[in-house]
């Protein structure tokens, strides 16, 4: 059975594209077969993994035909990366789909339709969320069996979490009654910090009883900040990394539950 990840996170610079890429990768090198999707309009996923901004059949394409019900190869925007996991692009032509959803039927499910053809040949399938609470957004968690939050240990990491489990509970509530947390994930990761740590306990005592809080935590991390303009995983970067084995270890957390 294919289990439908979606990472987000509606405050930017937290590590959704890099953990959506890692976690990815990190799942296909312990055998499974996975599907990456760009629904952020910037296409940082797409680019971090190395495909170039002008792709001709992206994942607005795909939501299009949904939209429209014309008949179409799902698998037509899917490509294929070298560390064993497949992609499904996007550019800054995603960008009005948030305006285009606004007049259709069912509006919050074609990203659910659209990943629906593909789950057979899927064991994961890894939604990289924009920075929003917007329409794509609430398409991906509908589509979703779980949501994984990367949060910064700072200040305001706890506050910002409400309005997106606001998110989660209505899209349970309305659109998807069998989503839930895969957990909150702290991403560059000070640890030896005090204020790391304070922060973290934090967000632990206020979401800790209700969500999972992942014991493993992503470090803050050269050879992670470095992955972006290579077109590569930390795997293939540098597998020896800190980073390297702490996104192992997530991979090992999420196929154990799963």
């Amino acid at each position: 059975m294919c289990r439908v990840i979606a990472v987000s996170n509606q405050k930017g610079g937290v590590g959704k594209t890099t953990t959506s890429i890692n976690l990815g990768v990190g799942l296909a090198r312990m055998g499974q077969r996975v599907l990456l999707v760009d629904s952020d309009p910037q296409g940082h996923l797409t680019l971090g993994l190395g495909f170039p901004k002008n792709i001709r059949v992206t994942l607005k394409n795909m939501m299009e035909n949904i939209i429209m019900g014309i008949e179409f190869d799902p698998k037509e925007a899917v490509l294929h990366h070298k560390e064993g996991v497949d992609v499904v692009p996007s550019n800054k032509l995603l960008t009005g789909m948030d305006m285009s959803l606004i007049t259709v039927d069912d509006r919050e499910k074609v990203l659910k339709e659209y990943l629906e053809m593909m789950t057979d040949d899927y064991d994961f399938i890894i939604i990289d969320c924009m920075p929003s609470l917007g329409m794509l957004t609430i398409n991906a968690m509908s589509a979703a069996n779980s949501v994984l939050i990367p949060v910064q240990p700072q200040y305001y990491a706890a506050d910002g979490l409400t309005e997106l489990l606001k998110v989660v509970k209505g899209t349970k509530k309305r659109f998807n009654p069998e989503i839930e947390v895969e957990g909150i994930l702290f991403t560059m990761d000070s640890a030896r910090y005090n204020n790391s740590k304070r922060n973290k306990k934090a967000v632990k005592a206020a979401y800790g009883k209700e969500m999972r809080v992942f014991e493993n935590s992503i470090p803050r991390s050269e050879a992670i900040a470095e992955i972006a303009s290579e077109g590569i995983s930390i795997f293939e970067y540098d597998s020896r990394s800190k980073g390297a084995k702490s996104y192992e270890m997530l991979a090992q957390e999420v196929l154990n539950r799963a």
